[in-house]
Order: structure tokens, then sequence, then C-alpha cells
């Protein structure tokens, strides 16, 4: 699913590039107009993409892009009926591989609960000046957002319990439900 995000992401963009690069002009200038040409199709025997059309408002079905397992793993600690109360929309789990949960939203945005080994320090580099330690049940914990997404990590011993949101927003209402999801997820994590 986040392949697919990426590849989406990157061909959006590569789109927008190409439209904007066709022409620059500087006005109240005596330099004559610079023209770049157009890109052209790059076509690939036997392969076609259609045309990517998304409405404004759409809202995309529970399980639409799979679902996996919820009921082992790391997914046992926030069930998905729990994390849609939290995040205010139905959630899905959509990956499950023993030590991550990944939950996705109606909206496309995900949230990943993952158990890890390492220190808190590590994740205060990542966050620079954004980092807030919070306490997170009886654990240490700290808050911050690394390349606008917002992230909670608890620590207890030498493993880490994280919690990241991708395409979340990290405004102080939304880093209060990843607080949320930490708190109940420490609280069931052995």
């Amino acid at each position: 699913m986040i392949a697919f995000r990426r590849v989406l992401l990157a061909g959006i963009a590569t789109l927008m590039f190409a439209g904007a690069c066709t022409s620059i002009t500087i006005p109240n200038s005596s330099i004559p107009p610079i023209n770049i040409p157009s890109i052209p199709p790059i076509n690939i025997p036997g392969f076609t993409i259609p045309p990517i059309v998304i409405p404004s408002g759409i809202v995309i079905p529970p399980g639409a892009f799979g679902s996996a397992d919820p009921n082992s793993g790391v997914c046992l600690y926030v069930s998905p009926a729990e994390m849609s109360t939290i995040m205010g929309g139905q959630a899905t789990v959509t990956d499950n591989s023993g030590d991550s949960c990944t939950y996705m939203l109606a909206n496309f945005a995900t949230i990943n609960v993952k158990t890890d080994t390492g220190d808190l320090s590590g994740a205060q580099f990542l966050f620079g000046n954004t980092a807030k330690s919070v306490q997170i049940g009886n654990d240490q914990g700290l808050t911050g957002v690394f390349m606008g997404q917002p992230m909670v990590y608890v620590q207890r011993g030498g493993s880490q319990l994280q919690v990241l949101g991708i395409l979340t927003g990290s405004d102080d209402a939304t880093m209060a439900k990843l607080v949320q999801v930490a708190t109940l997820a420490d609280s069931r994590w052995h």
C-alpha cells in the first residue's frame, strides 16, 4: 500500500513538473522566453496506465486496499474499533507483520503501531526541536514530528513501542490522539 502511494505521488509530481516546465517567461524583461519542449509519452509495450481521477470528497470504503488479520501480534494492542473511535474515522488493519500493525483510515491516513529495540535518544535526534517528553502509562515517552509526520515513542527497558502517523497532520489534536493510541497499546504491551 505504501509503495502504491509512493508511485502515485511520484507520478503526480512528475506530471506537475512536466506541466510547469513547458515555458518560462520573465515579465518586463528583454530576455526572450525560454521554451522547453514537452516530455514525450513513455510507451511500454503491453503496459497501459489509465488516467487517475480522484473526485473531491471521496471516501474509500474500509478494506478497499485489502485487509490483514487484526487478531495477532501487535494488532492485539489496539483493535480496529478502538482505533476508529480514537481517530474519529473507520479504521481497517491493512498490514500485520508480527511486530508491526498498520491501520488505514478512509481518508488514506495511516497509523502504524510497532515494537522495536532501541532508546529514546534516536527519536530525540529525529524530532529535533519538536521533541516533547511525555508519560505514557508507567513508561517514559517522547512525541515529535519528523518530515511532517507525527510520532510517539514509548520506552520500556531496551524495547520501544512506536506509533507513527502518516498523512494524519501534526497538529496538537492529532498528536493527542496518537498519544491516546500509544497509551492504550502500552497498557497491553508485554
